[in-house]
C-alpha cells in the first residue's frame, strides 16, 4: 500500500487539520438520535451463553444517522462498505479515538460477504441479475460518478436458481410454455405476470383438491408468494430462472418454494463461506481485543477427502487422537504421519530437511522427504495442509500445516471453528459494534453520487452523498464498487489476471454424510470426470470444497442442511453449474439426474408428506428436540480446554503406538476437572466426536431441494482501495492489511486493544 503524501493529505478546511485529528468527537455529538431518524436498527449485540456472563452487554449511544444529523462533515477516516477489511479498519480508527464515518449503499452488512435469509437472497440474485443487465452508459462528461450497483453486479456471472421437482409428482406439472404463447404481444410486463400468476393458481386449487373442488382450498400466504414468484421468473426471464420455469413448473416446486418462503428467517445463507482456524491472526485478534464475546462458534467436526480409486468421500485422520484410532491405516502409516506431524510443528528450527525443496511442490517434499503414499498422502497434503492453493511449494504447505497443528485442541479435537448466523455478517457486526460505541458513525442503504478530485494535482478531495452534501477526511478506504469510473478505468487497464471462483449453495434434505452435521470435504484435482460420455474427457482442474453446515450454525431449520460447494476458475465463460456439478453428484441425488447418486423410491418422500406426517404426530416437538440433541455444541471463544492433563495423555499414547505391535486402542478421558478447569475433560470433549463414533455415509441418500449455482470474480470485489494516490493497488483481504492500513493512520497507537465491558446506563442499546 502506497502512503500519500503531505500534500494529498491536505484538506480544504477553514481550521486546522490537527484540531481534528486531536481530539475525539464532542460530547453533543454523541447524543442519541431519535429512533424515528434511523434508516435501519443499531445492531444489538447478543448476550454471550457463558455460565460467567454477569449481565447483557448494553450501548448508551445510537449511530445510526443521516446526513442531516451530522455536526460536522469532516472526519479522520471515511469508509465505504461493510466488508471484512474496512469493518476491522473502523473499529480499530474509532477505538484509537479517531472520527469515523461507515456508509454502504447496501441494506446489510459484509458486503460481498454477507449472509441472507432465503427471502434476501432471492431479492439479493434478482438485484444482481438485473444490474449487471443494463449497460453503462457512455458518460464521459462525468467520470467522477460513483456506479456502485454496475460495479457491484459485475463481479458476479452465470447466476442460477433452481428449485427441484419431486419425482413422485411426475404427472403432477402445470404447463407454461403455451399459455404464455396465448398472451397478446402487447401486454405489459406486469399485466403478463397477473395472467400467470392467475393461471398457474387456478391449475394448482385443482392438483391439490382431491375431488376436484378448487373453491374448498384454503391456500396460505406463502402459496401465493411462490406462485406470484414464479410467474415473475417465466414472464421477466431473467438469465437467472429463464431455463427452470419458462417453460412449465410442477406442483411439487410449488410446494418446496412454500416451505423455503415458510422457513426463510431461519436460513442464513453466505456469499463467501470460511472457517476459522482455532489459533489464527483472526482468532486470536477476537480474543485479544474482546469482540469475540459478541460472537458464538461451533467446532468442524471432520475432514473429509474424495477417493477416486475407490468412487467413495472418506474421513481423513487429521490429528493425534483419530491417529489412534483409525481402522484405515496400517501401524508403519501411522508412525510415518506422526513423524510427519512432529516434524512439522518445530520445521522452522530444522531447515535442513526442508530447505532443498523450499520451492518445489508441497507434494513433492512429503513424498520424498518423508516417503508419504495413498492415504497418508492425501491426509497431509488435502485434509490438514490445503489452503486452497493446488500449487503450494514446500513453503507455503508446512506453514499451513503448523497453523492447522497448533489450532488442534485449543477448543476440543479440531482446527476449524464455524461462526453461528453466517461467517461474512457476523464477523462484520462484531466489529461495528466496537466502532460505533467509540463514536463510528454508520450509514446504511445510503447512496453516494460521485467523488470530488482535484484534477491539477490528482488529489481525492471529499465524496458527494444521495443529499448532495460533500463528506470530507483525511482518508478514504472502500472496496472497488464504489471507485469512480476514472478510478475503476485505472484499475481494469492495469488488471491483467483475473481470477474466478464459481459457487453453488444446496438445500437438502438430510446430511451427506450420516451422523456428521458439520463437515468439511475436499475433492482433489484431476479426480472428477466433468463429462461423463462424452470424449474428450475432461477433469477438475483445480480442488473443490464443499462444507456441510446444520441447524447448529444457525444457519438453516432442523430438518435440512446446506452445502456450500466452491472452486477456484481459469475461465469466465464456463458456467459454475458445469464446474461444481460432478462434486455434488457424488454427495446428493439430484431429481432428474441420471449422474447423481440414487435416490431409493421407498426414501424419497414429497413435503407434503413430510408435513402431514409432522402433524400427526403425537409429540410434535419430538422430532425437533431429537434434531437439536443431535447438533454439536454451541460454544465461545474463553472456553478454552485445560491441555495440561490432555498433554500427559498424549504422551504416554505416543509412548505406547511405537512400542507395541497392534493398533492401540483410543486413550480414555479422564472424568475429573483439571486445576483450571470448570468442566470434566469428557464431557467437553463431547463438543467434537471421535472419529470411531461417527457413521459417515448416509443411511438414505440426501435429496437437493433447492440450488443457487453463480460464479464470482475476485480480482476485485472485496479489497479495499486507499484513496489519495494515483498508483492505486489492490489489498488482499485479511488482518495484516487492516494492521497496516491502520498503522498508517496511527502510527503511535495500539491496534483494537481491549474493549471494556460498556456500562449499562438503562439504555436499550
Amino acid at each position: 500500500m502506497c502512503s500519500p503524501s503531505p500534500q494529498q493529505q491536505q484538506i480544504p478546511s477553514s481550521q486546522p487539520l490537527s484540531s481534528h485529528l486531536s481530539r475525539r468527537p464532542s460530547s453533543t455529538s454523541q447524543q442519541r438520535l431519535p429512533l424515528k431518524d434511523h434508516p435501519l436498527p443499531v445492531p444489538i449485540p447478543r448476550k454471550p451463553k457463558t455460565p460467567n456472563t454477569k449481565k447483557p452487554v448494553r450501548y448508551s449511544f445510537s449511530f445510526m444517522a443521516d446526513t442531516e444529523s451530522l455536526e460536522s462533515t469532516l472526519f479522520d477516516a471515511i469508509i465505504l462498505g461493510t466488508g471484512f477489511t474496512q469493518t476491522i479498519v473502523a473499529a480499530a480508527l474509532a477505538r484509537a479515538g479517531k472520527s469515523v464515518l461507515h456508509l454502504d449503499e447496501n441494506d446489510y452488512y459484509g458486503g460481498a460477504s454477507g449472509a441472507f435469509a432465503f427471502r434476501d437472497l432471492l431479492l439479493w440474485a434478482d438485484k444482481v441479475v438485473s444490474a449487471s443487465s443494463v449497460t453503462a452508459a457512455n458518460d464521459t462528461a462525468n467520470l467522477d460518478k460513483i456506479d456502485f450497483e454496475r460495479l457491484m453486479s459485475r463481479a458476479y456471472s452465470h447466476l442460477e436458481i433452481q428449485i427441484y421437482k419431486s419425482e413422485q409428482q411426475t404427472g403432477r406439472v402445470i404447463d407454461l410454455e403455451s399459455f404464455l404463447a396465448g398472451l397478446p404481444a402487447q401486454a405489459d410486463s406486469d399485466d403478463r405476470v397477473k395472467q400467470v400468476e392467475q393461471h398457474i393458481l387456478d391449475n394448482y386449487s385443482t392438483h391439490v383438491t382431491p375431488a376436484g373442488d378448487a373453491s374448498a382450498v384454503a391456500l396460505s400466504k406463502e402459496v401465493k408468494e411462490a406462485i406470484r414468484t414464479i410467474a415473475g421468473w417465466a414472464v421477466r426471464g431473467s438469465k437467472a430462472t429463464a431455463a427452470n420455469f419458462s417453460k412449465s413448473v410442477s406442483v411439487s416446486q410449488i410446494q418446496a418454494l412454500e416451505e423455503l418462503f415458510k422457513a426463510s428467517r431461519k436460513y442464513n445463507f453466505d456469499l463467501a463461506p470460511k472457517l476459522l482456524y482455532s489459533r489464527g491472526p483472526l482468532t486470536n485478534l477476537l480474543i485479544s481485543s474482546g469482540i469475540g464475546k459478541y460472537l458464538e462458534f461451533k467446532l468442524l467436526e471432520r475432514t473429509a477427502v474424495y477417493e477416486s480409486t475407490t468412487d467413495k468421500v472418506e474421513m481423513m485422520p487429521t490429528s493425534k487422537e483419530d491417529v489412534f484410532v483409525s481402522k484405515a491405516l496400517s501401524l508403519k502409516e501411522k508412525r510415518q504421519l506422526m513423524k510427519f506431524l512432529q516434524f512439522a510443528v518445530d520445521y522452522e528450527n530444522q531447515t535442513s530437511v526442508w530447505e532443498d525443496y523450499k520451492d518445489a511442490p508441497f507434494i513433492q517434499f512429503v513424498q520424498s522427504a518423508f516417503g508419504l503414499r495413498d492415504k497418508v498422502l492425501t491426509a497431509v497434503v488435502y485434509a490438514i495442509g490445503f489452503d486452497g492453493n493446488d500449487e503450494a511449494t514446500t513453503t507455503e504447505g508446512l506453514k499451513s500445516v503448523k497453523v492447522y497443528l497448533q489450532s488442534l485442541g485449543r477448543y476440543g479435537n479440531s482446527a476449524y471453528l464455524c461462526p453461528l448466523y453466517g461467517v461474512g455478517s457476523e464477523l462484520a457486526q462484531a466489529f461495528c459494534r466496537v466502532a460505533a460505541v467509540y463514536g463510528g458513525i454508520y450509514m446504511l442503504q445510503h447512496g453516494l453520487e460521485n467523488h470530488i478530485v482535484n484534477k491539477d494535482s490528482n488529489q481525492w478531495q471529499s465524496v458527494v452523498d444521495q443529499t448532495g452534501k460533500k463528506l470530507q477526511a483525511k482518508q478514504l478506504i472502500c472496496s472497488r464498487e464504489y471507485l469512480s469510473k476514472d478510478m475503476d478505468n485505472y484499475i481494469e487497464a492495469r488488471t491483467l489476471n483475473r481470477s474466478y471462483v464459481s459457487h453453488a449453495i444446496l438445500v437438502t434434505d438430510r446430511s451427506a454424510f450420516g451422523e456428521t452435521m458439520l463437515c468439511k470435504t475436499l475433492f482433489p484435482m484431476g479426480s472428477l470426470v466433468l463429462n461423463p460420455g462424452e470424449t474428450p474427457v475432461r477433469k477438475n482442474e483445480h480442488t473443490i470444497s464443499v462444507l456441510q453446515l446444520c441447524a447448529g450454525t444457525m444457519s438453516c431449520p432442523s430438518d435440512r442442511f446446506i452445502l456450500y460447494v466452491w472452486v477456484e476458475s481459469d475461465s469466465e465463460d464456463e458456467t459454475a453449474k458445469e464446474e461444481l456439478t460432478a462434486a455434488i453428484r457424488k454427495l446428493v441425488h439430484i431429481p432428474g439426474d441420471p449422474h447423481s447418486l440414487k435416490a431409493p423410491a421407498a426414501a424419497v418422500s414429497t413435503l407434503v408428506e413430510d408435513k402431514k406426517s409432522l402433524a400427526q404426530s403425537t409429540e410434535p416437538n419430538k422430532a425437533e428436540a431429537t434434531a437439536e440433541s443431535q447438533q454439536p455444541s454451541r460454544m465461545s471463544l474463553d472456553q478454552e480446554l485445560d491441555m495440561e492433563q490432555i498433554r500427559q495423555e498424549i504422551l504416554q499414547a505416543e509412548k505406547r503406538l511405537f512400542e507395541e505391535a497392534d493398533s492401540t486402542p483410543v486413550p480414555s478421558r479422564p472424568s475429573t476437572p483439571g486445576p483450571n478447569s470448570t468442566k470434566s475433560i469428557s464431557k467437553m470433549f463431547q463438543k467434537s466426536k471421535s472419529a470411531a463414533s461417527l457413521l459417515t455415509t448416509p443411511v438414505t441418500v440426501p435429496v437437493a431441494q433447492f440450488s443457487l449455482f453463480y460464479k464470482r470474480t475476485t480480482s476485485w470485489p472485496r479489497v479495499p482501495y486507499p484513496i489519495g494516490s494515483e498508483k492505486l493497488q489492490p489489498l488482499p483481504e485479511n488482518v495484516t492489511v487492516a494492521r497496516l492500513i491502520f498503522e498508517q493512520l496511527c502510527p503511535d497507537a495500539e491496534f483494537l486493544p481491549p474493549t471494556p465491558e460498556p456500562e449499562d446506563h438503562g439504555s436499550a442499546y
